[in-house]
């Protein structure tokens, strides 16, 4: 029942590595999923056309990077408009499909733009947002049905996802899976 700020996030890794839970990796992008009891008023979890959070904070004196999933079963229509709750999805799992779709884009930006003074549009978007349509639904481009009816646009190993597409910035400046 808790409704967690960024801080929050920030004190919650930081207890995991002053106690030696996981490492202090100066590269690396800690993600924070939480169950379906846990808000996040400030971040814009639950909010419409507000984009999965990546952030950064100061833990031990280092610029850490983090990535907030909140669970999608709290705000089903809005974590993940692209699926219905009763599914189908590819995996047949609609928290863990909407988590993978999340994260994907959350990654994206987290990566593109680590500390946010990255890359942004004249418009301030991140690349990962350039790719969602006017009510901050994601594109996907091409999809195709999988064995159990849900959409899908790519297949990883033997699971097929449903990922939104991301931004191209090249000549002919597009939404794509890749180049």
């Amino acid at each position: 029942g808790t409704d967690l700020t960024q801080s929050d996030m920030v004190s919650l890794i930081s207890k995991q590595i002053n106690s030696f839970r996981l490492p202090h990796d100066t590269n690396g992008i800690y993600v924070i999923i939480t169950s379906a009891d846990i808000a996040s008023t400030t971040t814009g979890f639950c909010s419409p056309s507000v984009p999965p959070l990546h952030g950064q904070g100061i833990v031990n004196g280092i610029i850490t990077k983090y990535i907030f999933l909140g669970d999608p079963n709290r705000c089903p229509s809005v974590a993940g408009p692209q699926f219905s709750p009763s599914g189908p999805t590819p995996n047949d799992n609609y928290t863990a499909d909407v988590l993978v779709s999340n994260l994907a884009h959350a990654i994206n930006g987290s990566v593109t733009n680590p500390l946010g003074n990255g890359w942004y549009d004249r418009y301030g978007f991140e690349n990962t947002d350039k790719c969602q349509d006017a009510l901050g639904h994601p594109a996907f481009g091409q999809t195709y049905l999988t064995a159990n009816g849900a959409r899908a646009n790519v297949r990883i190993g033997p699971r097929d996802f449903l990922i939104q597409q991301n931004w191209v910035n090249d000549r002919k400046a597009r939404c794509a899976m890749s180049q």
